[in-house]
């Protein structure tokens, strides 16, 4: 092997590790049957929600699964793979992504195995992890909930008030009006 080939193994390797670490999903798929326009419209739709696709030899993704400390994902890197990375803000988007993909193009890219920070689901279970909330959904629920009941306590506090003070201002008027 020429110096130059084990340079570009050795960033493949270093920046799929990269990814393992930064990122909370990762999703691996298999790569066989897909055309090269239907996946550049899928990268590109990928990109666009800020996830990124690599396509790596299984030795090199092997390695650097290795090297970044993941295990149990070796045994279903068999045949032309694909590794797709969530972004750093929700594990989810992938799942929901391939499962819009999958619509437009049944069969092609199966995911085989879904990692989501350590923990390892079978590809099978994609549909089901795409229903499930990401991280942005539930921390705006997080925040509804909290202000919900501050909101209404606000208003049983500030309602009663609200109407004596414009009883009040009415009496003021009507004495004001009489006075003159």
């Amino acid at each position: 092997m020429t110096s130059e080939t084990i340079e570009k193994k050795s960033a493949v390797i270093a920046e799929l590790e990269a990814g393992f670490k930064s990122f909370p999903g990762v999703y691996i798929a298999d790569f066989s049957r897909v055309t090269v326009q239907t996946v550049t419209g899928l990268r590109s739709s990928l990109r666009k929600k800020g996830m990124k696709m690599k396509v790596a030899k299984n030795t090199l993704i092997k390695r650097a699964l290795a090297s970044a400390g993941i295990k149990g994902l070796d045994s279903h890197l068999v045949g032309p793979t694909a590794v797709i990375f969530s972004d750093d803000q929700d594990p989810m988007a992938p799942a929901k992504a391939l499962v819009e993909f999958h619509k437009a193009n049944e069969g092609v890219l199966p995911v085989k195995v879904v990692s989501i920070d350590g923990a390892a689901y079978p590809g099978t279970q994609l549909a089901a992890l795409a229903k499930m909330p990401g991280k942005r959904e539930l921390q705006a629920s997080v925040v509804s909930l909290a202000l919900g009941p501050g909101q209404k306590l606000l208003g049983i506090i500030k309602g009663p008030g609200t109407a004596i003070a414009g009883q009040i201002k009415a009496q003021i008027e009507k004495l004001e009006g009489g006075a003159q």
